[in-house]
């Protein structure tokens, strides 16, 4: 079929293939939004907008671009599917979700790699529950796990057998508020890699271990202030060495990056926001170059 192998073992590569779910009809299904977590409901035309603006700048820097195709219509959360499953050495790793109205995406996900022709290594069964927003790269051969209402022990567990095969050490983070509330429940929404030795972190959300466990391993931090936080500011694309893409209305961020020598483009996923999910969660990677820094 498309003659590739998913190879992603970093945040902070060349981003090279993705796949992603430009949103649909699906939308139209919520009709409560405090049922399902939203802070309102997004317009589904707008959202389809700002969904197209982030494929055109991923594809105007060279990233081939795949899409997951029809979802199932109670499916409304399907456009973040970097939560459902990784890629790492030639397969995918399928994970479980924790909530009733995100259960049955890990199987649309394993259809489109098997249309892809990419096998499955593993899919969280059981009592584990395991979403890949908790999943941050720290270099090629760490991997950091958010540990929150989304992620528990045993689905921890059974990613880090499959992680071992590879050489990864994975590092368990918990994460500070992670309630039905405050909406902390995956890591990728509080820290986030934007090159080998920085990276956004809102601190309040993860313990001092982890922000030691970072220095000690020459990262600099830049911390995110709140209210650009609710904006989901540290769920930012690399997608070369020194440019990110980052959501709009953080303009301290924005700045911070900038001062650093980093490219920022910018991208308005209001809508899609009010879903409470960040721009990494619509971009699974597929394909990414080593690390600069390794």
């Amino acid at each position: 079929m498309p003659g590739f192998e998913p190879s992603v073992r970093t945040d902070v590569g060349s981003l090279e293939r993705v796949l992603v779910h430009e949103p649909g009809e699906e939308l139209t299904s919520v009709v409560d939004p405090d049922a399902w977590g939203w802070r309102g409901l997004p317009r589904r035309k707008r959202a389809a907008k700002e969904h197209a603006r982030l494929v055109e700048a991923l594809e105007s820097n060279g990233v081939t671009v795949h899409e997951l195709g029809e979802v199932d219509p109670d499916h409304a959360e399907s456009l973040f599917v970097r939560d459902v499953g990784f890629a790492i050495e030639g397969g995918f790793v399928v994970g479980k979700m924790h909530g009733e109205i995100r259960r049955g995406e890990g199987m649309r996900l394993s259809a489109r790699a098997v249309e892809l022709d990419v096998p499955i290594y593993h899919t969280v069964h059981g009592h584990g529950r395991f979403e890949v927003g908790n999943v941050v790269w720290l270099d090629e051969e760490t991997v950091a796990v958010g540990r929150s209402m989304t992620t528990n022990a045993e689905g921890i567990r059974q990613v880090r057998s499959v992680l071992d095969t590879y050489g990864v050490e994975l590092i368990e983070v918990p994460i500070f508020g992670s309630t039905e509330s405050t909406g902390q429940t995956h890591l990728a929404l509080v820290f986030g890699m934007v090159a080998p030795d920085l990276a956004l972190l809102y601190p309040q959300a993860v313990p001092t271990e982890f922000r030691n466990l970072l220095e000690d391993r020459g990262v600099e931090t830049v911390d995110v202030p709140r209210r650009e936080q609710r904006n989901m500011s540290t769920s930012s694309v690399v997608v070369d060495p020194g440019h990110v893409l980052l959501p709009g209305a953080c303009p301290e961020t924005r700045r911070a990056l900038r001062d650093r020598g980093i490219e920022v483009t910018e991208i308005d996923i209001r809508e899609i926001r009010k879903a409470r999910g960040g721009l990494k969660g619509l971009v699974l990677p597929l394909e990414r170059s080593a690390d600069p820094g390794a």
